[in-house]
């Protein structure tokens, strides 16, 4: 595979898929035209790879029907809930494999795997609902941090790639974002401050008309000594080993801590934050700039794919300059791929060739044309907890440090026509695929000094 990496020029496969006499026409829409380097840099998109486009504000590649798209209510909208019978069986299900897991000292499931999850999973602190202590210095006398809305975004920007995150953007609060809120539980209102009333009603400031989405990186080397093979399972991969499963706490317990870290800054700068109101992340992040709906329904992402662990957020009233939705033909190609539906060992992941207006179950908010999941029979197979096969399989997770990955990106954000042979492709060299038992042992002995590193947090060099 590392020679595959290597030897193939990207003429040879500009050639191998017929682009070496088409590829500035098909390719050229998806440049944005800027006139000089201070329009690049005022760029909102100064973040995303060249290819991606900027969208208009409110309107992400999935359509809206903004009469039917409404705030999102679990009294209308209720996620479903397991039955105990078979909630009872997933859960002997799961004890026999981890007894026989940790009695055996089964690679990638033993009790050293587990306890190495259990050490950085959901590790704290969240920040309280209206931020951490944190107030403007005395010696500030009393002036907090001014800037341009756009400056302020850079700032924090720069501080939460800092902190952690990869991604960020903002959103400003108006007719048409609140519809991605909650429907109960919150309001707008004159308070000068943020409180919570008896009715354990969160009340939000009308002046912290401004949101800040963030996503950090979920650690996509270690997520896939998760995938374990299960031939009884449809797509033939069941749930998930212990080893891997440590990426996926991990990365909730970096999220919850870059959130804190944030909340604390902007506080020191002078302004008030509060995370209240959103439960459902996923459209934050794509009415923000981050990604689009993939497949499996959660965000994907143009440089990380589906690695990347929910969208943070809070509210404040430092202003921020509104990120756009981005094309980056995300969507588009989801509706050719399939790799995460084929993978998904419950069968939730919807595998038709087109977004739909229709709902899956009574979990899924309507109003938008796009992909629905069956939560109920995810739900019914233990998941999400017990599975992360959707989320592993996805293609544009792959590093971009090889030859062929970028091109891949750039010519699937431009054209549709080559999508089938992409995801063709994938399946043959099958990247996301399960470890060896030789493989996971070796992972407690590997080379420190060569195993490579997939993270930010502050250091780490983005390559993906």
């Amino acid at each position: 595979m590392s020679k595959f990496h290597s030897s193939l020029s990207r003429r040879d496969f500009m050639k191998a898929v017929g682009l070496a006499g088409v590829s500035l026409g098909a390719t050229a829409a998806a440049v944005p035209a800027f006139k000089d380097l201070d329009d690049l840099a005022a760029s909102s998109n100064q973040s995303h790879p060249w290819w991606v486009k900027d969208r208009e504000f409110n309107d992400p590649t999935n359509e809206i029907d903004w009469n039917a798209f409404k705030p999102y209510d679990n009294k209308i909208n209720p996620m479903p809930t397991i039955k105990p019978a078979t909630k009872d069986a997933n859960t002997i299900r799961d004890n026999n494999i981890q007894k026989a897991a940790f009695a055996n000292k089964a690679p990638g499931d033993s009790l050293r795997d587990y306890a190495f999850g259990q050490g950085s999973s959901f590790i704290g602190p969240d920040a309280p609902w209206d931020g951490p202590t944190a107030s403007l210095p005395a010696n500030a006398e009393g002036k907090r941090w001014e800037d341009t809305p756009e400056n302020n975004l850079q700032m924090m920007r720069a501080a939460l790639h800092t902190y952690g995150a990869v991604l960020t953007g903002a959103l400003e609060v108006n007719e048409k974002t609140k519809k991605i809120f909650d429907a109960s539980g919150f309001v707008f209102d004159s308070s000068p401050v943020g409180t919570q009333d008896s009715a354990k009603v969160y009340h939000i400031p009308e002046k912290a008309k401004y949101m800040l989405t963030f996503a950090v990186k979920q650690n996509y080397i270690q997520s896939l000594f998760q995938l374990r093979l299960d031939d009884t399972m449809p797509g033939g991969y069941g749930v998930k080993l212990a080893l891997g499963n440590q990426a996926i706490g991990h990365a909730y317990s970096n999220s919850s801590q870059t959130g804190y870290a944030a909340m604390r800054m902007v506080k020191t700068l002078g302004y008030g934050t509060y995370k209240a109101g959103v439960r459902a992340n996923v459209p934050l992040g794509i009415f923000s700039g981050l990604g689009e709906q993939g497949r499996s329904t959660a965000l994907l992402t143009p440089r990380y794919g589906l690695m990347v662990r929910y969208t943070n957020y809070f509210f404040t009233d430092m202003p921020l300059a509104q990120t756009p939705p981005m094309d980056a033909g995300l969507l588009k190609f989801c509706k050719t791929c399939v790799r995460c539906g084929e993978r998904c060992p419950s069968e939730s992941i919807s595998k038709d060739n087109d977004t739909t207006w229709d709902t899956a179950d009574k979990g899924n908010r309507p109003g938008f044309k796009g992909f629905f999941m069956n939560w109920q029979s995810c739900i019914d197979f233990g998941s999400p907890g017990a599975c992360g096969n959707c989320q592993a399989t996805c293609p544009f997770n792959h590093a971009s440090d090889g030859v062929i990955h970028p091109i891949v990106r750039a010519v699937s954000a431009s054209t549709g026509t080559f999508n089938s042979f992409f995801a063709t492709m994938d399946r043959a060299f099958d990247y996301a695929k399960a470890k060896t038992d030789r493989e996971l042992e070796d992972w407690w002995t590997r080379d420190l000094d060569k195993w490579q590193a997939d993270t930010t947090l502050g250091a780490g060099k983005n390559v993906w």
